[in-house]
């Protein structure tokens, strides 16, 4: 069997290098995939203690601050607010520097165990992108 070298295939081949584009001067450039524009929902953040700041959040982990401001002082639990990652969702937040609490629960059922409720202790109310609160 005759093996041809193709290099147009190195684009797709697995464990294939990335594809390279010669420039008119003679170098080479290295393609890479665009990034994608960061967008989501800017949120005023005051902590406890500090200044307060701007974030910006977007989808699942946008969701689930939404559900915690809305929840108020009792705060989510996984049972309550259904999701398929609450503990990442809490983990990216607090990445921002949004201060949550978690507090572990007992529960009973056919599964008995406990779970955790997470209550939003940081101020935080949807901003505009001039920085103003609404």
């Amino acid at each position: 069997m005759n093996m041809k070298r193709n290099p147009g295939a190195l684009a797709g081949a697995t464990g294939a290098k990335l594809p390279q584009h010669p420039k008119a001067d003679g170098s080479q450039t290295i393609a890479r995939k665009p990034r994608v524009k960061e967008a989501g929902t800017p949120y005023l953040v005051t902590p406890s203690a500090g200044d307060p700041f701007r974030i910006v959040v977007a989808g699942r982990n946008r969701w689930a601050l939404e559900r915690l401001r809305a929840s108020g002082a009792k705060g989510c639990t996984p049972i309550t607010e259904p999701a398929p990652r609450w503990s990442a969702y809490v983990w990216n937040l607090r990445e921002l520097a949004v201060e949550i609490e978690t507090i572990t629960e007992p529960h009973g059922g056919d599964f008995a165990g406990h779970h955790a409720r997470y209550v939003l202790r940081s101020q935080v109310s949807p901003a505009w992108k001039g920085g103003a609160a609404c």
